[in-house]
């Protein structure tokens, strides 16, 4: 099964730190509407899933899970077992919330052009700001997905 890992630029985001250490294909997205699309057009793999990572800065050692993204008055949801995952990092140690209200933002623009181009298969995780999580914390995370 092929799996891509999907994380923002940037050696202070979250998200960057958490996908750089794991083991598969990764791709790190320019942090702008048009570099992120054009990241995620060129992407010339075949991916059975995708799990994308993206910071909150109002996250305090949590995640939470979305289940869709929305652009315009189209919405498009992950066909992925959303509750299986929570589970899984909630026995790892990571609290897990799902959310299922897409925000406007540049996490949910590169959600809604991903789960577009895979078919649904994929899901974006967002986690806390690097202030905000431990190595214990990555490690947990990355354990969950690697």
């Amino acid at each position: 099964m092929q799996t891509l890992y999907v994380a923002f630029k940037g050696n202070g985001n979250s998200s960057n730190k958490i996908v750089r250490n794991l083991n598969g294909d990764k791709l790190f997205l320019t942090n702008s509407y048009d570099g992120l699309k054009k990241d995620i057009d060129d992407i010339s793999g075949t991916y059975d899933l995708v799990y994308m990572f993206g910071l909150d800065k109002r996250l305090k050692g949590n995640v939470r899970i979305e289940c869709a993204a929305q652009r315009g008055d189209k919405c498009l949801y992950s066909d992925m077992d959303i509750n299986s995952i929570a589970k899984k990092l909630n026995q790892s140690g990571i609290a897990a919330n799902i959310g299922n209200i897409p925000t406007q933002s540049l996490c949910n623009e590169a959600y809604w052009y991903m789960l577009r181009k895979y078919n649904c298969h994929a899901v974006f995780f967002h986690v806390p700001s690097i202030k905000y999580i431990t190595e214990r914390f990555i490690e947990r995370v990355q354990k969950s997905f690697g």
